[in-house]
């Protein structure tokens, strides 16, 4: 019988939503088993598509945010989000739009997400983030684009090549 107090994937996905609402990198870590693995399948060329262990994960997302941050910007949160249960009931499939807006001016921005996420004993085991450098320049404004460019460059121990998997 399945332990009732254990995270459902839906269950585990919004909390991930409301996690990066409030810029929580931490905190969105934290939702990954020890051995998680992250994947950006559309990286730009010569970037990293796959993340491998919570304190890897944790440290990309961390830099990611704090240089996001650096712009004029805020996240307003996620508009038309849809979570797509499966046959599988480890795995939901999300589609929504991130909106963010200029502290300055106050224009909006919006960029399309899909994102899968596979999720055992209440622990994401996949994440698979299928966002573009586009998209989080569009977003997050030159800061953005930046902070994803540079990801690889907060892998602990290792530059971003090596953390490609072999024939990536």
């Amino acid at each position: 019988m399945a332990d009732q107090n254990v995270r459902t994937p839906r269950e585990v996905f919004l909390l991930k939503q409301e996690r990066i609402c409030r810029l929580d990198a931490d905190g969105q870590a934290d939702l990954f088993a020890e051995d998680g693995v992250l994947e950006v399948p559309f990286a730009a060329d010569g970037l990293p598509r796959r993340f491998e262990g919570r304190d890897t994960i944790r440290a990309v997302t961390s830099a990611a945010l704090a240089h996001a941050q650096l712009g004029k910007r805020r996240l307003v949160g996620h508009l038309e989000e849809t979570i797509y249960e499966t046959d599988d009931p480890e795995v939901v499939i999300a589609e929504f739009v991130s909106q963010t807006e200029d502290l300055e001016t106050g224009e909006r921005f919006q960029a399309p997400y899909i994102q899968l996420m596979r999720v055992r004993d209440g622990e994401i085991v996949l994440f698979r983030d299928y966002c573009t450098l586009e998209a989080i320049t569009r977003l997050w404004g030159t800061h953005g684009g930046e902070s994803y460019s540079e990801l690889g460059n907060a892998l602990p121990g290792g530059s971003p090549m090596e953390s490609l998997p072999d024939g990536a």
